[in-house]
């Protein structure tokens, strides 16, 4: 059985089902956990049910104190384990009690931390970020105001007020009464021998912390992240208790309660140490480089072919240092010793070396000198090659954020002043991570953007400090990316760059489309380097990024002419994605290259014969979106320039359509055995996602290799009967844009019945073509487009000139299944379809007349698959209104 570590219950449940099994003194240690935990933490739900025995001893330390020395046992039965432990078989040391002990360990100083808070006057002033270890970040939004970001990164289940950590069955995160905490910390000498009371910070907290500082490079991962846990709770705790001190007692006692000052200085040296502990083993790690580096692998972060293996314990690291920010809230900027602590520290007790040397934290912050923590996430966060890495870099710097945000005052001009270090790291390291090349740093990078901002914007600036100028100059760096990431293929890096647009530019009416328009400029030029970026995402997004420009720049009355200048650079940048060897990419491209013909036809005139050819092209395409998105920017095309345009694009259906007759002739069995054949499917090059490039093929010069674009020598040919498909989308723009109330013909380009019956009888004939399997996927096309062409006709005109023509082979489609004729179920769903919304359009009545017309069996067919579709139509469980699986309804706003 797997290790379970969402709660602590849970934790020492798994000790007993572990194979092979653990020894017997470590379950039975782990039983003896259990029981004192639930008596102690679990809580009743009716207080009344509670025995009189049981509440008394609640109020007592003893238990307290033994529940922290068996978590201390459990520890050290796993230390050592997977770094040279002894024994062997099921006597060699295991590292499963070590990893319970530490989650343990860490769930009772979150307990301590939290009931500390409460008991003091610290808990109306406490941050409210947390830092999240599993799995992706879930960053939701809380109340803003002074001293918070507005984001707190929630753990599953983990309801509000418990503490941090607990979730599931120990999600009601009892809290430990006020005279148990003045018992655990009592007032006399830390470390006195003669003194035989229990004093936590000497009693648990010590050897804990020297457990921790062992295992920090530990070979086991789960082991060094609770070690980054326990730190983080650790340092809460120690930060917390003074404001405790100061709120129970300013001396001695008050009221019978008493807090010991010496406490508060042994926890802050034990924190102080072991921070110093981690980030010399931090600098050390990063010195080492790679493990098993060769001639092959660089022992720094280039050259190397696997990026996730040899790097040991630098994420782990980092997570540490984010977990200890985390915990010290503001007093890691304010107080004077913690960012660069050099020298040692052994079991609570700091070294000259470290008081001597560590000059302070807002100090420190501002050099970012070789060998310093600033420099080291400089690297991490910015050039390693390790993805993992660069994630807890980042992830580092927002909790340094959180921390300023906390201290307030003064400490914000380390995030206002432009030369400060932190600001110029935190930008450097915007700008790379808002485009790495993997979503979990893009995504930890729009995490840290959004904390940048809202710290900048929802918190009190230093007097003086004007938010304007403050952030001038971030726009014309950060702008460019943010708005790229809200068409980012990972949908969490897209919704969550939408909230963050919105928190950030969604103070006032139209001050996002302000901002892009005075820095259309960046904007554009950051736009076509990502249109021939190597990630094939990133190019799909940089298309739809520069359509939005031409959409709601080009077509504002103000700032259209912003983007003016720029049009004919953007339209270099789309006219190279039209040969991408990723369909997506040169989908989007044909789609924005319409949009930016309509805004600014005068502009895009000398591209023009280009922009024709590219789109004629891509009307012949193997993918049917491409070419469906190609005829709509025809249709943007006749829209923008009128008669002439459309003249051209007739001449392209007329020419086009009648090609599927010239596809070879080709049986199902034949296709279907092509399709299946093992030999033409083995030991075959591998092809990217979406993509028509090899895997693994970047770097060679002609670009065949590359996931971008190239000359698309290794897509597959062409077959006639797409042109006749892409044909098809054609006419139905024809029929919506230049009849009726379309927009062309509202410029007076009108689509005459002389000109679009011949169109759709041809269309019809060529459409009866049975000789190769695909043209059950061009009559699909048919009838998914026929009721968009008849409801722009209108009722009268589609019903007198045009229903009677697509009857007799509609009917034959509905009657596939019955007549054996093989046609396939997508085109006889999509015939299905199609007859009901021309019933429901002409009238049901009237439809089934034009039926019985042309034989009884058409209106038995009819009326099969209308009564097919009534039992498909209840099958499923309703879907409510606006659902979408890539998140809330309406999140995606439509303006910037």
């Amino acid at each position: 059985a797997s290790m379970d570590f969402s709660t602590p219950s849970r934790s020492l449940r798994s000790l007993s089902r572990r194979n092979p099994p653990l020894p017997a003194e470590a379950v039975d240690v782990g039983g003896r956990i259990l029981k004192l935990h639930d008596r102690l933490f679990a809580g009743a739900e009716d207080e009344a049910a509670a025995s009189a025995a049981t509440r008394q001893e609640e109020q007592e330390a003893g238990p307290y104190e033994e529940y922290g020395r068996l978590i201390l046992m459990l520890v050290e039965m796993g230390r050592g384990a997977g770094d040279g432990g002894t024994g062997s078989g099921s006597t060699k040391r295991r590292w499963e009690p070590l990893a319970v002990g530490l989650h343990l360990a860490n769930d009772y100083l979150e307990r301590l931390g939290r009931s500390v808070l409460v008991s003091s006057a610290a808990a109306a002033t406490a941050s409210d970020a947390t830092t999240y270890f599993d799995g992706p970040r879930v960053p939701t939004l809380t109340a803003v105001g002074p001293g918070s970001t507005g984001v707190t990164h929630a753990t599953t289940g983990a309801p509000a007020g418990a503490a941090p950590g607990a979730s599931g069955d120990d999600a009601s995160a009892a809290l430990i009464p006020k005279s148990i905490l003045v018992a655990l910390f009592p007032n006399s000498n830390v470390g006195d021998d003669n003194d035989s009371s229990y004093s936590l910070p000497t009693a648990f907290c010590r050897p804990l912390l020297s457990v921790a500082r062992d295992n920090l490079e530990h070979s086991e991962p789960r082991v060094r992240g609770l070690v980054a846990r326990v730190v983080g709770s650790h340092a809460r705790l120690a930060t917390l208790l003074p404001a405790f001190l100061a709120s129970s007692s300013s001396s001695e006692t008050t009221g019978g309660i008493c807090v010991a000052g010496s406490a508060v200085a042994t926890l802050t040296a034990q924190r102080r140490s072991l921070h110093a502990h981690i980030q010399r083993s931090l600098q050390a790690q990063l010195a080492a480089g790679r493990d098993g580096a060769g001639p092959e692998l660089s022992r720094d972060s280039t050259g190397a072919l696997d990026d996730t293996t040899g790097w040991r314990s630098v994420e782990t690291s980092l997570q540490a240092v984010a977990a200890y920010v985390n915990g010290c809230g503001g007093a890691y900027v304010t107080d004077g010793d913690d960012l660069l602590p050099s020298g040692t520290a052994q079991d609570g007790h700091t070294t000259d070396a470290v008081d001597d040397e560590a000059k302070g934290g807002a100090a420190d912050l501002a050099t970012e000198d070789d060998g310093t923590l600033m420099a080291a996430l400089r690297y991490c966060s910015i050039s390693h090659v390790n993805r993992h890495v660069r994630a807890a870099g980042v992830q580092v710097l927002e909790q340094l954020i959180h921390s300023v945000v906390a201290a307030g005052g003064s400490s914000m001009e380390m995030l206002t002043d432009p030369q400060a270090a932190l600001r110029v790291i935190i930008v450097d390291v915007l700008k790379t991570t808002l485009a790495d090349n993997w979503s979990q740093v893009r995504m930890a990078g729009s995490v840290l953007n959004r904390a940048f901002w809202l710290a900048l914007l929802q918190n009190p600036l230093p007097p003086g400090v004007d938010l304007e100028e403050a952030t001038a100059a971030l726009y014309p760096v950060l702008l460019p990316r943010m708005c790229l990431n809200r068409f980012y293929l990972a949908q969490g890096v897209k919704l969550y760059s939408h909230e963050t647009w919105r928190l950030v530019f969604g103070r006032t009416a139209g001050e996002g489309l302000r901002r892009v328009a005075e820095n259309a400029g960046v904007i554009c030029r950051y736009y076509i380097k990502m249109a021939d970026a190597d990630n094939h995402a990133v190019r799909e997004a940089s298309c739809q990024a520069i359509a939005e420009l031409a959409h709601k720049i080009g077509s504002h009355p103000t700032c259209a002419e912003y983007l003016a200048p720029y049009v004919p650079m953007l339209l270099q940048g789309l006219l190279m994605c039209f040969h991408d060897e990723s369909w997506p990419v040169r989908d989007e491209a044909c789609l924005a290259c319409g949009t930016f013909v309509r805004a600014y036809p005068e502009e895009c005139q000398p591209d023009l014969k280009t922009l024709f050819e590219r789109w004629t092209e891509q009307l012949t395409d193997q993918i049917w979106s491409v070419r469906e998105n190609a005829a709509v920017a025809l249709g943007d095309a006749i829209v923008a320039y009128g008669q002439p345009m459309f003249d051209e694009v007739l001449r392209v259906v007329q020419t086009n359509l009648p090609t599927a007759r010239e596809q070879p002739a080709m049986t199902r069995e034949e296709y279907k055995r092509r399709q299946n054949d093992i030999d033409a499917h083995t030991n075959s090059q591998l092809y990217s996602c979406g993509s028509l490039a090899p895997k693994l093929g970047k770097g060679r010069k002609d670009g065949a290799g590359r996931i971008g674009c190239c000359n698309g020598a290794l897509t597959r040919e062409r077959m006639p009967w797409e042109a006749t498909d892409g044909c098809i989308y054609l006419i139905r723009e024809l029929c919506v844009r230049c009849t009726g109330s379309g927009e062309a013909a509202a410029q007076g380009v009108v689509l005459s019945d002389e000109v679009l019956l011949p169109l759709l009888t041809e269309l019809e004939d060529v459409c009866r073509c049975k000789h190769f399997p695909q043209s059950d996927d061009m009559r699909a096309t048919l009838w998914r487009q026929l009721p968009i062409m008849a409801n722009a006709l209108g009722k009268n005109r589609f019903k007198r000139q045009y229903l009677h023509i697509f009857l007799d082979l509609l009917a034959a489609n509905l009657d596939a299944d019955r007549s054996g004729s093989g046609a396939n179920q997508l085109s006889v769903h999509a015939a299905g379809q199609c007859a009901e919304e021309l019933a429901r359009l002409v009238g049901f009545g009237i439809f089934r007349g034009r039926l019985e017309a042309e034989g009884e069996w058409q209106v038995e067919a009819f009326d099969r698959a209308m009564e097919d579709r009534k039992r498909q139509a209840h099958m499923g469980p309703p879907v409510e209104q606006g659902f979408s699986p890539f998140g809330p309804a309406n999140l995606i706003p439509q303006h910037l």
